[in-house]
């Protein structure tokens, strides 16, 4: 017959378990800031380039890409 295990030990088993799983917080950090970064330029560019504000906007996409994929891995 198998014995009761104590609470002490359940929460270490708890523990020790999340602790195996990815963390990914340094990924979504690291996606964050390429976000910031991307659309810093993208504005700069848009009110400081001129007429032609479509290479702005592919900025400023290309930087919402990566806040999108660092929104999906939150929740992960």
């Amino acid at each position: 017959m198998k014995e009761d295990i104590s609470l002490e030990e359940q929460v270490e088993r708890i523990r020790r378990k999340r602790a195996q799983r990815y963390d990914g917080s340094k990924v979504r950090t690291i996606l964050n800031m390429l976000f910031l970064v991307l659309a810093a330029i993208g504005l700069a560019m848009y009110f400081f380039g001129g007429e032609n504000h479509v290479p702005a906007l592919f900025v400023i996409a290309a930087g919402m890409l990566f806040k999108m994929v660092e929104f999906i891995l939150r929740f992960l």
